[in-house]
């Protein structure tokens, strides 16, 4: 895409790791946006959203060696890798001093010394009035400082990482060094109604263990979402691709 010159995860938790400065390389760019892929409006304009992996890097010479890893899942032990995005306005709304907004104007946030420029000069890009296209600088090394915040209040606080700022990379070239993927957002879950020719096969006795298998994950899942594990958009998702896997055995 050309451009002119929150809240807990749907699963599990956010990532933290102990605040310092960490190897990161961008994963993707995209706008915010809702849904249906219309562009979130917040208080200053529109903004997109730079999301990084994050990296061990070796003590002696600072270069990264391998993705960091969080705890997803305690009771599971289970770990992923630490992603963390950084939002900054691409958009600003447009108006003229003393008057208001009118919706759908916007100009540019990229000028000289605005937040995203930043971003993208620490991503490598040098400064010009032409066009900048931010998957241009998907795979660049940055150097992340990374902080804490807290989230929340009572027994429903929590602290996550985040993004305090994006510096150059100064370390060592890079070597041959595990990949991180891009996160996925979820896809809308349709039911399917099987034929009856494609129908899974299985006696009585094995279709009927299966769904009593998946009544058990169903209520595994009911308990995290109590316990806080588990958001209620997250148990949603997750009981309805199960319901319609159960629905498919009983047919």
């Amino acid at each position: 895409m050309k451009l002119e010159t929150s809240d807990k995860t749907s699963f599990g938790i956010k990532p933290h790791i102990k605040k310092g400065y960490y190897p990161g390389k961008l994963l993707k760019v995209e706008v915010f946006a809702d849904a249906n892929g219309n562009p979130k409006v917040g208080k200053y304009g529109q903004q997109l959203i730079f999301e990084f992996a994050v990296y061990k890097s070796d003590p002696e010479t600072d270069a990264p060696v391998a993705p960091m890893k969080y705890v997803t899942d305690e009771k599971l032990d289970t770990k992923a890798d630490v992603i963390i995005s950084k939002f900054a306005y691409h958009k600003y709304k447009s108006s003229k001093k003393g008057e208001d907004w009118i919706e759908g104007e916007y100009q540019t946030a990229i000028t000289p010394n605005s937040a995203i420029t930043g971003i993208f000069k620490s991503l490598g890009w040098t400064f010009s009035t032409d066009d900048v296209d931010p998957d241009d600088f998907i795979g660049n090394w940055v150097e992340l400082d990374i902080d804490d915040y807290t989230q929340g209040e009572g027994d429903e606080a929590y602290t996550a990482s985040t993004i305090k700022d994006i510096n150059p990379y100064e370390g060592p070239k890079v070597g041959d060094i595990k990949d991180v993927k891009a996160t996925e957002k979820p896809k809308k879950i349709e039911k399917q109604v099987k034929h009856e020719a494609v129908k899974e096969k299985g006696s009585p006795s094995e279709r009927e263990a299966k769904c009593a298998q998946i009544t058990l994950k169903i209520e595994g899942l009911k308990d995290l979402n109590k316990e806080g594990f588990l958001t209620d958009d997250g148990l949603k998702q997750a009981t309805e691709q199960l319901n319609t896997e159960l629905e498919a055995l009983q047919q």
